[in-house]
């Protein structure tokens, strides 16, 4: 992976994010922020590096998607959805790694590939808030299934 293009999509993306778009596009913005930072916070065991299943990026990615499918079921928006598609993606990716038959690179590069797609589904969710508030007036953030006193 080009962890500089990477950065730099990443920080890009969010900025817009957080600038143009509503509250459910900057809990995007955290979400997707704190899991880098955890992503990069986690143990790394540098002998059995994706030879195994990354127990630590698999907790960080999995916490991610249950923040992402929360966040699906209460914004008035469609990128979480696309989102929590792609975790799930990384997710199985890590779960393929129960068979002995895959090649660490290919779990490394699957990992990295699966990566890209989260800070630009965030960002077109943004461009397209900003859209909705231009043509209508108005975006409401959150769907009507709101617990009371929510």
């Amino acid at each position: 992976m080009l962890v500089q293009f990477y950065l730099v999509l990443l920080v890009s993306c969010c900025l817009y994010a957080a600038v143009r778009g509503g509250l459910p596009e900057r809990i995007g913005v955290a979400i997707l922020l704190a899991a880098v930072v955890a992503s990069a916070l986690v143990p790394i065991v540098s002998f059995n590096r994706f030879k195994i299943i990354e127990l630590g990026i698999l907790t960080v990615d999995v916490a991610m998607l249950v923040c992402v499918l929360v966040l699906s079921l209460y914004a008035q928006r469609y990128w979480p959805m696309w989102m929590a598609a792609v975790l799930v993606n990384t997710v199985v990716t890590h779960l393929l790694m129960l068979s002995p038959k895959l090649f660490p690179t290919s779990y490394w590069a699957a990992l990295a590939v699966w990566s890209y797609p989260n800070p630009v589904i965030l960002a077109v969710g943004a461009w397209r808030h900003r859209g909705r508030v231009k043509r209508y007036g108005d975006d409401p953030p959150w769907s009507h299934r709101l617990p009371a006193g929510g």
